[in-house]
């Protein structure tokens, strides 16, 4: 049958006392390592996660931004278009403006040279006039005649 020793006895109360050191002195400080980097490998995940989730918030708001940008670029054109139409009207009606009073400065002018044409033919008409009534008269007429003939032939033909 099996024999008892001493021997095997103390082989047992040296692995029994070698598995309680190895525990105590060897595998809690491994246990609490790798704990301690099981916490820190947890930790950097989240905080990837915590990065991820805020490059992906940033990431929304700079596209809304550019959307609210794009919206903003439009209505700056149809203001600038709007702005565009609303000078170029104001030009057109200046020009209108100066065509027209170009247009009633040269019809002045032009009646007023056709008034002194007017009168510079009648002034003519009335001297060939009275030399003509001279000729045919064939006398001597004194100048304050000449003036009243004159005269009346200027009131008579302006009445014309």
């Amino acid at each position: 049958m099996l024999k008892f020793d001493f021997n095997f006895l103390w082989t047992i109360i040296n692995l029994i006392i070698f598995f309680v050191l190895m525990r105590v002195f060897l595998f809690k400080p491994i246990k609490k390592t790798l704990d301690k980097r099981k916490e820190l490998i947890e930790q950097q995940f989240k905080a990837a996660e915590d990065s991820q989730a805020q490059a992906d918030e940033l990431m929304a708001q700079y596209q809304s931004e550019l959307d609210g940008v794009e919206d903003e670029k439009k209505q700056i054109l149809v203001d600038a278009r709007e702005d565009a139409k609303v000078q170029y009207n104001k030009i057109v009606e200046r020009a209108r403006n100066d065509a027209d009073k170009i247009k009633a400065d040269a019809r002045k002018a032009a009646d007023y040279e056709t008034e002194k044409a007017r009168l510079a033919v009648k002034e003519e008409i009335a001297a060939l006039a009275m030399e003509t009534a001279q000729k045919v008269i064939a006398q001597n007429v004194s100048s304050e005649t000449d003036s009243s003939l004159y005269d009346k032939f200027l009131d008579e033909s302006s009445d014309e």
